[in-house]
């Protein structure tokens, strides 16, 4: 039996296709992957990671007024914002304290859901922006200026091991805190 030239070709093509989609996906998890020191720092670094989200959301809870922080809950907040901001740096074990003060002690149960809310949805515009910055690389758009790498190792000198680093003294993050502690200032 004599197999025609396509009826040979459409086998060999495949098996490039599998080959080609094998090594493409097999490089992506090899970028992908992280050191057992790196998994470590990073997990050694998640209270503050969740102390900052937390503290950069917070702000958000004021645009309703039945998620709005009352003034009692104000009076006891400002003490660990201003802590937060004055400290040089932000040990993972009071990351955890703070945390545990905020949503413990202070916030409502209302106001609890409304965070897991706002936290849902900002974890959704991270994976958009991630896909699409995942599709400018595919096409050739993936060189970064320099300075703007994925890990920023010197944040503004201050490090991103845990206990030398302070993320509320951080550009975006700083400058927010700093007017929501105002804000409530004046509850």
């Amino acid at each position: 039996m004599n197999k025609t030239l396509p009826a040979r070709l459409i086998p060999a093509a495949l098996t490039l296709t599998a080959l080609t989609v094998g090594v493409a996906s097999a490089q992506q998890s090899a970028q992908r992957q992280m050191t057992p020191e790196m998994q470590a720092r990073m997990k050694a670094m998640q209270p503050i990671t969740d102390l900052a989200q937390t503290v950069r959301l917070l702000p958000d809870l004021e645009k309703n007024k039945a998620t709005a922080l009352s003034k009692s809950q104000a009076t006891q907040l400002l003490p660990i914002l201003t802590t937060l901001q004055k400290a040089a740096a932000v040990q993972p074990n009071d990351a955890k304290k703070y945390l545990t003060q905020i949503e413990d002690r202070i916030l409502t149960a209302k106001q609890l859901t409304a965070l897991d809310g706002l936290f849902l949805k900002a974890e959704k515009e991270r994976e958009t922006q991630r896909g699409q910055r995942q599709n400018a690389q595919g096409q050739g758009g993936g060189n970064r200026p320099a300075g703007q790498g994925a890990g920023r190792p010197d944040q503004n000198g201050q490090g991103g091991q845990p206990g030398q680093f302070n993320p509320f003294k951080q550009d975006r993050l700083a400058d927010g805190l700093k007017a929501y502690v105002a804000l409530l200032k004046k509850k």
